[in-house]
């Protein structure tokens, strides 16, 4: 019975591949009248007409007039619908209509199932049938437009054809081929990103392998209720629509669907984020419902307005941020980490600093004096970001406005160190907030006076500019070329006599320091105060030249002397003795002779180390007692 089948089924294919079609008159035959581009057609003449060379004709394959003599054979390249012409010599005329139909290769989707069975699915109409072959040996399958056909393979990788088909055509028409590896199972796939990218959409990132169809089912606000959203195939990328993500969250799942046996395999399952950022004072909280089902972590990033970046790591909602600068925009963005390494970004939320806080006052300003300028420098509080500071000043009576300034320091080109001059400092932060007046910043100034026995009385007004006070003074001493000569430590004392004596300096520059007891604070100078020492000239009223080595020279002394002479005179203006060293006195002889008692005159003139000239006038009386 199988046999006698096969025979039939021969047969009948035989036929269809080689039917002839007769012209309209019967005087020729073709082999095809209807096929796919290229479509070849061969002519037969039916006798007892003749086409040869002794009786020639003429065929016109397009029906355009464009005759062939004794051609038989045509291919057809374009599709459409042709008029075959065949001009006999003796009888006319006669035709026959071909019809060349476009060579579409069908569509079909290719289904991995397990058990290493796949499932070929037809998405194609433009053919009256279709024939699958599988590739293996097995018979070809004939199926409809709309159709199935499953088939079970060897393991390894196979080619699944599907051509069309049209009847009364041609079997001529081009083929489809998709290769596949058949699986025994279906693996589970994940869902490895899943993306909020706006209130409407988000994205999914997944593990899709070819050939197997994928059934992505969504949750609203829970990880439990699916609903089948779509379904997928061939791509590892989706985005879903008209979703409400600032108001919801979302829960997906994705499964490994096989058509063969009705049977999905599931993947774990991932949750966007209800994720918002809202600013309250000196903080921005940010806080997220999500399903926490296979969560591990969570990763919270931060982009500020001035380009820093910070990331923090919440073990669940809220998370407050408190290290915000007013006025400043920051926006943050949570990625939600899974157990097998997946990850849920939320969408990008922003909002703005602010604070409502009272600014804390200025109250650590150095004072640095020059010589007609008082520069300033303060500290502020690093809770709060100065937008404008305001340098206000006194002297003697009202605080006034003296300038506005954003930097941390302030130069007064008008400030005279004879006249008490304080400031205040107040500034205005980046919320608009006005901080409280700063403290009374009162720069140290400096006086000298010099005494009668040369040493220098210094006396300064006591620093008034740190919240904690002055923790000592330093008094500098320089040369009048600007080395620093000495350094005295004064305590906390505001006056200072300096005794010591210097040979080799007689103008002087004093300067007092004052040393802050907080650290990192700079300190505050005082005006340089210039003083220059006299020479204090002095000589005794009398001398007793007897040879005892006591008072036997008469001399004038001094300090800081560089150019000196002195004359000796008698009472009748009589010149005894005159030098040019100061070391070089009279010893009571002229011309070696020995002056008596009595009293003298003399005249001495100096010069000192910074070019003045004194001169000194008057007695001396010599006496000889114990000679």
């Amino acid at each position: 019975m199988i046999r006698a089948f096969v025979i039939i089924l021969l047969c009948l294919l035989t036929v269809h591949a080689h039917a002839q079609y007769g012209s309209r008159f019967g005087r020729f035959e073709v082999d095809q009248v209807r096929g796919c581009a290229p479509l070849t057609v061969n002519v037969t003449v039916i006798a007892p007409f003749v086409c040869d060379a002794a009786n020639p004709c003429d065929m016109d394959f397009e029906g355009n007039g464009g005759f062939q003599s004794l051609t038989f054979t045509y291919t057809y390249t374009q599709p459409g619908n042709y008029l075959l012409t065949v001009l006999f010599q003796t009888t006319g005329v006669d035709d026959i209509p071909i019809e060349v139909l476009p060579n579409l290769q069908p569509e079909f989707d290719l289904y991995t199932c397990g058990n290493n069975e796949v499932s070929v699915k037809l998405n194609d109409s433009n053919y009256d049938e279709y024939v699958i072959n599988f590739n293996d040996g097995s018979p070809e399958v004939p199926v409809s437009g709309t159709g199935t056909a499953n088939h079970i393979y060897a393991p390894g990788t196979q080619t699944v054809a599907v051509r069309g088909r049209n009847t009364g055509a041609a079997d001529n028409c081009s083929s489809a081929a998709q290769m596949v590896t058949p699986l025994m199972t279906l693996p589970a796939p994940t869902i490895t990103r899943l993306e909020v990218l706006d209130d409407s959409r988000i994205r999914l990132e997944f593990d899709g392998q070819p050939n197997i169809q994928y059934r992505l089912s969504i949750a609203t606000n829970n990880s439990t209720t699916f609903q089948q959203a779509k379904t997928l195939y061939n791509v590892t990328v989706d985005t879903m629509l008209n979703l409400r993500t600032d108001d919801n969250y979302y829960c997906f799942r994705l499964a490994a669907y096989d058509p063969c046996n009705n049977v999905f395999v599931n993947s774990a399952v991932i949750c966007s984020s209800n994720f918002d950022v809202s600013a309250r004072n000196n903080a921005i909280d940010a806080t997220w419902v999500t399903s926490t089902t296979g969560i591990t972590g969570y990763n919270l990033r931060r982009d500020a307005g001035d380009g820093s970046t910070l990331t923090a790591s919440p073990a669940g909602s809220p998370y407050v941020d408190t290290g915000i600068i007013c006025g400043m925009d920051y926006c943050y963005q949570l990625t939600t980490q899974y157990a097998n390494g997946s990850e849920s970004i939320s969408m990008q939320k922003c909002a703005t600093g602010f604070s409502t806080d009272t600014p804390t006052p200025i109250n650590n300003v150095s004072a640095i004096v020059g010589s007609a300028e008082v520069g300033l420098e303060w500290v502020t509080d690093p809770a709060f970001t100065p937008a404008e500071f305001t340098v206000r000043k006194s002297t003697g009576g009202a605080y006034a406005f003296l300038s506005n300034t954003t930097q941390t320091n302030y130069v007064d080109l008008e400030y005279n160190t004879t006249v008490p001059t304080c400031y205040r400092i107040s500034y205005r932060d980046v919320c608009d907030n006005q901080s409280l007046q700063g403290i009374d910043v009162c720069p140290i100034q400096l006086s000298a006076s010099l005494l009668s026995n040369n040493s220098v009385s210094l006396s300064w007004s006591a620093y008034g500019g740190w919240e904690n006070g002055v923790a000592g003074y330093i008094v500098e001493k320089y040369s009048e070329d600007g080395t620093l000569l000495q350094t005295y430590s004064v305590g906390t004392a505001t006056t200072y006599i300096d005794t010591s004596i210097d040979p080799d300096h007689q103008a002087f520059v004093y300067v007092v320091r004052a040393t802050p007891v907080d650290n990192g604070l700079q300190q505050s100078v005082s005006n340089r105060v210039p003083v220059l020492k006299d020479p204090n000239l002095f000589h005794p009223t009398a001398f007793t030249p007897n040879g005892d080595n006591l008072n036997d020279i008469f001399n004038v002394f001094g300090q800081y002397v560089v150019a000196y002479e002195m004359q000796i005179f008698n009472r009748w203006g009589e010149m005894l003795f005159s030098t040019t060293d100061i070391n070089e006195g009279w010893d009571g002889t002229y011309k070696g002779n020995e002056m008596p008692e009595g009293t003298y005159t003399f005249i001495a003139k100096i010069t000192d180390r910074t070019g003045r000239t004194f001169k000194r006038s008057g007695s001396v009386l010599l006496l000889r007692k114990g000679h």
